[in-house]
């Protein structure tokens, strides 16, 4: 083999590499871009469920078995929030499972609330 050959060779591995390189470095770029967009939607999403939870009690605060309405009401408010190019990423499912557990934490923290409140009133009627 003679030194042009193996020079060619070798530039050509080294072109291949180099175009490689630049074209994940881009890609990992946008997905660490899509990556940050996605997380900063489900923090909006999950700071606004508390808000649109507490505005769905108050709506329906005089009726009664609306739950299922209220729920919905949450879940279609917050869906309507989520950029369309990402809700096929982020779907209707996975918003109710984000209210679903919003829900449920905040029924926790009301019972313990409860709870401290009964257990503080009992030491002080001792």
């Amino acid at each position: 083999m003679n030194l042009e050959i193996i020079y060619s060779i070798l530039t050509t591995i080294a072109t291949l590499i180099t175009g490689g390189l630049a074209i994940y470095l881009e890609t990992s770029k946008k997905a660490q871009e899509k990556a940050k967009e996605i997380q900063e939607v489900i923090a909006e999403l999950t700071a606004k469920t508390v808000i649109y939870i507490k505005e769905a009690e108050e709506n329906y605060k005089d009726t009664t078995k609306m739950g299922g309405k209220k729920f919905n009401e949450v879940v279609d408010k917050l869906y309507a929030l989520v950029p369309t190019a990402i809700k096929t990423i982020i779907t209707k499912s996975m918003i109710e499972e984000i209210v679903q557990s919003t829900f449920e934490e905040i029924e926790e923290y009301v019972q313990l609330q409860l709870d401290n409140a009964i257990d503080f009133d009992k030491i002080e009627n001792k």
